[in-house]
């Protein structure tokens, strides 16, 4: 017996479908959304959760240690959740002085744009995964960046970590997670779960000294430093002593004040009392900007600030108690 032909009219229904997702799917990512599959799996994932598991399984990047410190804290690991952003670097303009020879320093701002946008939408999209399953907070974040052959003046910003919801209920105390939420209602800036590259051992820490964690800030900055005529010269013979380069003391200096500003200024938007375990990475390349006669050479300093927001809450000082000796007896 011949099989019945393929219904031509459902492959071509479905493949219309599957346009539809993508072409969705694009316009979520183009407005800094996660794809509408991301979306739906975490949300299934959300629901298998909340009523008693379903058959699914949670995923996380913790430790066996960091999984039992969880188990003790009554936090509930969800899911391991992601962003991901791949940018394309736009054109640099470079506004050469009119003095020959002279050295001068200024930022690329496209360049410091676009690390900072990079990061923020890799960010954005990992709250965003960390809400579909009801999280609280996102802990243990780790940061990837890259560059690739095949996309040329394209950089790739990845950040991962697991996201938890913080199951504890004393007695006459919120969960942690939302009395952070109530405070982040106060500052509309850090709306949504908590991101923090902190461990989940520094994470407890924080919560049982009644130190809220307010989530990830971060500035990239980088700076152009034209070689002035002292220093293009230091292959002469004139120039054979010990001696500081300090223009380009100065262009790092300059990119690492802009980057710490800024990143104070965010925390300052959280309502944050400081930035803890801040991470410091530059890095120096030589570089020609321009081209025919306004050709320059220089030094590209790269300088990148990230730590985590807290918000110290006024403590009770607690008084030792004084030994009484009862000598009535």
């Amino acid at each position: 017996m011949s099989e019945p032909p393929p219904d031509r009219d459902a492959g071509a229904e479905n493949e219309a479908a599957l346009e539809r997702r993508q072409a969705e799917s694009l316009a979520r990512v183009e407005q800094g959304g996660i794809p509408l599959d991301a979306e739906r799996r975490l949300r299934e994932l959300a629901g298998a959760s909340s009523d008693g598991g379903g058959g699914r399984s949670f995923t996380s990047d913790l430790s066996v240690a960091d999984f039992a410190l969880c188990d003790q804290l009554e936090l509930r690991p969800l899911s391991q959740v992601m962003g991901s952003s791949i940018y394309q670097v736009g054109y640099q303009s470079t506004p050469w002085p009119s003095m020959l020879g002279g050295g001068f320093m200024f930022e690329l701002d496209t360049l410091s744009n676009a690390w900072n946008d990079v990061r923020g939408r890799a960010l954005g999209r990992l709250r965003q995964e960390a809400e579909c399953v009801g999280a609280d907070a996102v802990i243990g974040v780790e940061l990837r960046t890259g560059q690739h052959d095949w996309a040329e003046n394209a950089i790739e910003y990845v950040v991962l970590g697991t996201a938890v919801r913080d199951q504890r209920r004393r007695p006459g105390r919120e969960p942690y997670g939302q009395r952070a939420r109530r405070g982040r209602e106060r500052h509309p800036a850090a709306a949504g779960p908590v991101l923090t590259e902190l461990s989940v051992a520094d994470y407890a820490k924080l919560a049982r000294a009644n130190i809220e964690t307010l989530g990830i800030v971060a500035w990239s900055s980088v700076f152009f430093v034209a070689a002035f005529y002292s220093q293009q010269m230091l292959g002469g013979t004139g120039f054979m002593e010990n001696q500081e380069l300090r223009e380009f003391t100065q262009g790092v200096y300059s990119a690492r004040e802009i980057a710490m500003g800024r990143m104070t200024a965010q925390a300052a938007e959280l309502g944050a009392s400081g930035v803890i375990g801040t991470r410091i990475e530059h890095g120096i390349g030589p570089v020609s900007l321009g081209g025919g006669r306004y050709q320059r050479g220089g030094l590209m300093v790269t300088f990148h600030a990230i730590g985590t927001a807290i918000r110290e809450t006024p403590k009770t000082s607690a008084y030792a108690p004084k030994p009484i000796v009862d000598l009535t007896t």
